[in-house]
């Protein structure tokens, strides 16, 4: 019985020890950005750029200038038969311009929509709305990074 505890305890203490971070697609990742200039929202703009900081190496060769320009909008989506919104589409739009060290530029644009629905009370309405834009921002920036991987790769 001590044995299979004692074989237990070493069982769970290596899985706790070998538990270790790593950032995944780190070898698609050689490039850095000198400069992120985002046009638009402050609030959206911020965090794309915090965004795209995050999985920018330092230490590589190839470095970008980005420019990019944001608009998003609000549309009603599905109403219901009194005429009150239940449901809004939230899209945001991303016109990216990119220069590379050689100066060649690339223009690419991004689109990315999602719902969120109208709650019984305002704050919960305005809490779908916030985690609406957060998830648009989060796909943008992957869209964004998943661009910019493949022109690395070519």
């Amino acid at each position: 019985m001590k044995k299979i505890k004692f074989l237990l305890y070493i069982i769970i203490f290596i899985g706790f020890v070998s538990c270790g971070y790593s950032k995944l697609n780190n070898q698609l990742n050689e490039f850095k950005f000198n400069r992120i200039e985002i046009n638009g929202d402050k609030r959206i703009s911020y965090i794309l750029k915090n965004n795209l900081n995050l999985i920018s190496n330092t230490e590589s060769k190839k470095s970008y200038d980005l420019l990019i320009n944001l608009t998003s909008s609000k549309t009603s989506k599905i109403k219901n038969t009194a005429g009150k919104t239940t449901r809004f589409s939230l899209t945001l739009n991303a016109d990216l311009k990119l220069t590379d060290n050689s100066k060649a530029i690339k223009n690419r644009s991004f689109e990315v929509s999602n719902d969120y629905d109208v709650s019984n009370s305002h704050s919960d309405t305005i809490k779908n709305e916030k985690n609406s834009i957060q998830n648009n921002i989060d796909t943008l920036s992957e869209e964004i990074t998943k661009y910019i991987q493949l022109i690395n790769l070519n």
